[in-house]
């Protein structure tokens, strides 16, 4: 039994020697990703030249347009209006109206930082325009252009 047990010693002792010296192998690897560069716009706020009286001796200067542009850190972009062959300026007219109106940006454009970069879409209106306000008791007319102009994020 004693013979047992110091063999039965003697391999434990060269199992914990065996394990205590195994080898290792150790290999690097690449760790890839490809980032899509990539900006966002929020909605933006209508844009509302509140009265504008027909004949009105000064311009009048719309109020709204807010907007925020988020793009990918240090990634440049424009903005830019489609329905004037991209530039950073519009106009357009309320048809029933019979007002004439300018559009332009705040800002032509940034470089993006990650973070929402605020901007507004500004609108000016020329003053003496008679505008067209008809019927009987017409004494206050309203028109609502509808989707009536789009901003692109160019990048």
């Amino acid at each position: 039994m004693k013979k047992l047990l110091l063999s039965l010693a003697a391999v434990s002792m060269a199992a914990l020697t065996f394990s205590a010296s195994a080898a290792s192998v150790s290999n690097p690897f690449n760790v890839k990703v490809i980032l899509q560069s990539a900006c966002k716009m929020s909605t933006i706020t209508d844009v509302d030249f509140l009265t504008y009286t027909s004949l009105q001796a000064g311009a009048q200067t719309a109020t709204g347009g807010a907007f925020t542009v988020t793009c990918t850190n240090t990634l440049p972009y424009t903005l830019k209006f489609v329905s004037d062959a991209g530039a950073a300026t519009d106009s357009g007219t309320f048809p029933t109206l019979n007002l004439a109106y300018t559009l332009g940006l705040s800002a032509a454009g940034g470089t993006g930082s990650g973070l929402a970069q605020s901007y507004n879409v500004t609108g000016g209106m020329i003053a003496g325009q008679s505008g067209n306000c008809a019927g009987p008791a017409a004494t206050t007319c309203t028109e609502t252009r509808t989707a009536a102009h789009t901003l692109f994020v160019v990048y």
